[in-house]
């Protein structure tokens, strides 16, 4: 089941004078809801996207793509340990509101053992 599909974090950041508003978004997706993960053409100076196919069944929409101004490789090889696996969740955070080219950045990939398993 996908977890959370899409969480909103809002953050204040304390660190500069003036607090910037940062944006966040959180995916949290079941293994057995992945049918397939890869890489979108790179275009120049355009974000790379990580493109995940969910099975028909799942509560959220049939394909998510994620971008990132940071490479996706790592994330990916993370996506296709849990293919298939009702034991493991791919925890994805964004922050869209990123000081990078296009303003987004994948800042945490990993996988995370359901509970109870």
């Amino acid at each position: 089941m996908l977890r959370s599909s899409l969480t909103v974090l809002l953050v204040l950041a304390s660190m500069s004078p003036v607090p910037a508003f940062q944006k966040f978004e959180q995916y949290q997706i079941l293994g057995s809801e992945i049918l397939s993960v890869r890489l979108g053409p790179m275009e120049v100076e355009d974000p790379a996207t990580l493109i995940l196919e969910l099975t028909p069944n799942s509560s959220g929409p049939g394909e998510i793509t994620i971008e990132s101004d940071a490479g996706l490789d790592a994330c990916k090889a993370t996506v296709e340990e849990i293919l298939g696996s009702a034991t493991s969740t791919v925890e994805i955070t964004v922050q869209v509101t990123a000081d990078t080219m296009n303003g987004v950045m994948v800042i945490q990939c990993a996988r995370i053992p359901v509970p109870g398993t």
